[in-house]
């Protein structure tokens, strides 16, 4: 028993040391976020990513790598369309549902403002709906919950054998 507990210790002691020293080596890379975005019937649809350091003032724009994907109406748009959005952010980046947080967004059809889409050729109440934000994982997170959620399955399997 004390032999199988000074193998997990040494396991964990290499595991940590092997982490670290690779976390050194490993240049620093700055955590993209992507975010999809869509009015209530869906008739707007798209996409948006900043670099998470961007937002450190709550404010990204074009010229801080914003970059932009939507389709309404059968036509694709992007930040070429309007040339001044802009996504507000709290400090680390996250947009919450009706928070006053969100795009900026108009082209000459619609305006995405925050939580409000607006049909620019329907200005009754059918031409205004809300915008949905939803967060979308990056893909190395996703990795390495996968190998976290992979190697606890395997300690539990060779536990129990």
């Amino acid at each position: 028993m004390t032999d199988s507990i000074f193998k997990k210790l040494a396991a964990a002691t290499v595991g940590t040391a092997l982490i670290f020293s690779l976390g050194e080596t490993m240049p620093a890379q700055a955590a993209a976020l992507t975010y999809n975005f869509s009015n209530d019937d869906k008739t707007l649809i798209g996409t948006f990513s900043f670099e998470q350091a961007a937002a450190d003032d709550q404010e990204v724009t074009i010229a801080e790598g914003l970059k932009i994907s939507a389709r309404y109406g059968g036509q694709s748009y992007t930040e070429a369309d309007d040339p001044l959005a802009s996504v507000f952010t709290d400090f680390s980046g996250t947009i919450f549902n009706q928070a006053g947080l969100g795009l900026y967004f108009t082209p000459s059809t619609f305006n995405v403002y925050r939580e409000n889409f607006i049909n620019l050729n329907d200005l009754t109440a059918a031409g205004v709906q809300t915008v949905t934000y939803t967060s979308v994982p990056e893909p190395s997170l996703m990795l390495g919950l996968s190998v976290f959620g992979l190697s606890l399955f395997l300690g539990k399997k060779i536990a129990s054998s």
